[in-house]
């Protein structure tokens, strides 16, 4: 059951990450970038810090303010070069590249998910394969034993049938084609018998 609940979850924080990256990136209208400058940047709480920027478009002059992450802040100097998206037909709607986007967490969880997804995929095979319903101590899923395989090709002889082996059989599989064998075994020698 936790596979499948990881796999769900797993799917929902990728889709959760793709659907982020086109909000930010496509809902709010930006349709073009130039080159800001940083005018002077303030240390906030915690692990941001925030700043204010110019950038010129048709010989006017625009202002906007943004925040950055903290280990990015110290980059953040007066007259640093920043790249800006803005709307074309009204650029007092504007944002930094970076922030615009949100990669930085578009990554984050697209890796986070796509962790989890690969984990949860991983037990859900590993689960497959060692699944033993019948309570014999060897999954149901996992290769057939040298001895079942011995076993089959002996009671194929006894049966008088030239045995092709496709291709390796479960440990399942193995079993139910010795119970037939077994079977046909039987009731050869009670025909012989009658």
């Amino acid at each position: 059951m936790f596979p499948i609940v990881g796999i769900i979850v797993s799917l929902l924080i990728i889709a959760f990450g793709i659907i982020g990256f086109f909000i930010e990136g496509f809902s709010k209208g930006y349709d073009a970038e130039t080159v800001g400058e940083v005018l002077n940047v303030r240390p906030a709480e915690g692990r941001y810090c925030t700043f204010e920027y110019e950038f010129s478009v048709n010989s006017k002059t625009y202002r906007g303010n943004d925040e950055e992450y903290g280990s990015n802040c110290s980059k953040l100097m007066p007259g640093y070069k920043i790249t800006v998206v803005y709307k074309t037909s009204d650029p007092e709607f504007n944002a930094t590249k970076y922030n615009q986007v949100g990669l930085g967490m578009v990554v984050f969880f697209e890796f986070i998910g796509l962790g989890i997804l690969t984990a949860c995929i991983v037990r859900l095979r590993y689960i497959h394969r060692n699944l033993d319903t019948t309570g014999d101590g060897i999954g149901d899923h996992a290769p057939a034993t040298a001895e079942q395989m011995k076993i089959i090709e002996n009671g194929m002889r006894e049966l008088g049938q030239f045995y092709a082996m496709p291709k390796r059989l479960t440990h399942e599989q193995a079993k139910q084609a010795i119970n037939n064998i077994n079977e046909q075994i039987a009731n050869m020698k009670r025909h012989r018998s009658l």
